[in-house]
């Protein structure tokens, strides 16, 4: 069982918009062996502290490489200038930026070697999650958020697909998770993920007054992207842009 898709095979995405219902995914392999402080001038000063109290710098390089891509992303798509974007941290400390509560929703992750950002003006909800495809799962880890639905379907299928399972279980919880805002309120073991003939659906639907829209993707740097989406859209047109850093 494979179900992710190569993010390449998604159209790219225009800062002009959609006529469609979209969600854009911007995302950028990084050098890990990169240094922070080059992006520094690009963060605020809050930023920068938090960057420079990681104890390593491969955290603090991931951090400071995503909190670049959001401003970047949320400049172009808004058309305002970096230093006049505020980003606040709401309920459960998921962010939003100030004067557009309503406007735009976004959500961003990083990882070792990669950044995403998801961002939508068509959906409610929106959450993203990235982790290197192969993230090494041991069973006993699996347990804390696998259901017993999901632990059967990874005994039943082949070793060389078990460990790719678990991270499509393991991103999309998270993604899910951070659409909903609602931090460790919920268990990720207590939601079953469905992965069949393409189509990827949560069991457990927190709400059902829209509709939930999910994707798994696989980068050319060997990254899983999972993203959420809760939108009034019956359908969301899904696109992306590798950012290079410029």
């Amino acid at each position: 069982m494979r179900p992710f898709v190569s993010i390449g095979e998604l159209p790219a995405a225009s800062p002009s918009g959609s006529d469609d219902p979209c969600v854009d995914i911007w995302w950028w392999a990084f050098d890990p062996n990169g240094d922070w402080r080059a992006l520094a001038v690009f963060l605020t000063a809050e930023e920068r502290k938090r960057a420079a109290e990681f104890r390593f710098e491969k955290d603090a390089l991931a951090f400071a490489a995503g909190r670049y891509l959001q401003r970047r992303s949320l400049s172009v798509h808004l058309g305002l200038a970096i230093d006049d974007l505020h980003i606040v941290a709401g309920q459960h400390g998921k962010p939003f930026l100030a004067g557009h509560e309503n406007e735009i929703s976004f959500n961003l992750t990083n990882t070792h070697g990669l950044v995403a950002f998801a961002i939508s003006r068509s959906a409610t909800s929106l959450g993203i999650d990235a982790e290197p495809l192969k993230t090494p799962i041991e069973p006993e880890a699996s347990l804390m958020f696998c259901s017993a639905a999901e632990r059967q379907v990874v005994a039943a299928s082949k070793e060389a697909e078990r460990a790719s399972l678990l991270v499509a279980y393991w991103t999309i919880k998270e993604s899910f998770l951070k659409a909903m805002g609602t931090g460790l309120l919920v268990d990720p073991a207590e939601l079953t993920v469905q992965l069949e003939d393409g189509s990827i659906r949560i069991d457990r639907a927190l709400s059902e007054d829209e509709a939930w829209h999910h994707r798994l993707l696989v980068t050319p740097s060997g990254h899983s992207i999972a993203v959420s989406a809760r939108s009034p859209a019956r359908k969301l047109l899904f696109r992306q842009f590798e950012f290079s850093g410029q």
